[in-house]
């Protein structure tokens, strides 16, 4: 037999033992890199979430400091308002703002959740003046299986999903005020 011939079976049976160290490493490492892609997939969509609540809460803040409130009354109104605007689950702020958005998600609980309100500070001239806050409270839910099931417990809580919040305050133009019976940042007038 030729020098070229036993040269040759020998390139193609190295050749074979490569192509199948090739598919058993791929075998080892293609869970992980599959892992990783999903788990970046799903961080993807919670950052997209978080930026449409997040601007959600500015334009609902920012609207709802164009109305001039000095007390607690006309707080409470304007708070009303704007939480229905915020919340409306056709042409809402967090309708408009965020994809995908599911109403029965959104966290409602009055201390703690999604509500509009407005409160007291002293400005920098020592001067009374009113403040506009929008908080908002969402459960994004987890849908990619194996990702999904790492993530959760983010939040502290194993639900299916990651609460994600957005917290805006802006200053309510108001005319200069002498006094405001609207209650401070630890009582403020809060809606719902």
């Amino acid at each position: 037999m030729p020098l070229g011939g036993t040269l040759n079976q020998r390139l193609n049976n190295g050749t074979r033992l490569d192509r199948g160290q090739s598919v058993a490493e791929m075998a080892l490492v293609l869970p992980a890199l599959l892992m990783l892609l999903l788990a970046i997939l799903q961080i993807g969509f919670l950052l997209f979430t978080q930026i449409g609540l997040t601007n959600a809460a500015r334009e609902a803040s920012r609207n709802a400091a164009a109305i001039p409130v000095t007390n607690t009354t006309e707080a409470g109104t304007a708070a009303t308002e704007y939480f229905a605007r915020l919340t409306d689950s056709t042409d809402g702020f967090l309708t408009r703002n965020v994809g995908g958005y599911d109403p029965l998600r959104l966290d409602t609980t009055p201390v703690t959740g999604t509500r509009v309100c407005y409160y007291r500070i002293v400005d920098a001239s020592n001067a009374p003046a009113v403040m506009a806050r929008v908080e908002v409270e969402y459960s994004h839910p987890l849908f990619i299986p194996i990702a999904g099931a790492i993530i959760d417990g983010w939040d502290g809580v194993n639900d299916g999903g990651v609460t994600l919040e957005a917290i805006e305050d802006i200053r309510v133009g108001n005319v200069v005020l002498s006094s405001t019976n609207i209650g401070d940042i630890g009582m403020p007038t809060c809606r719902p």
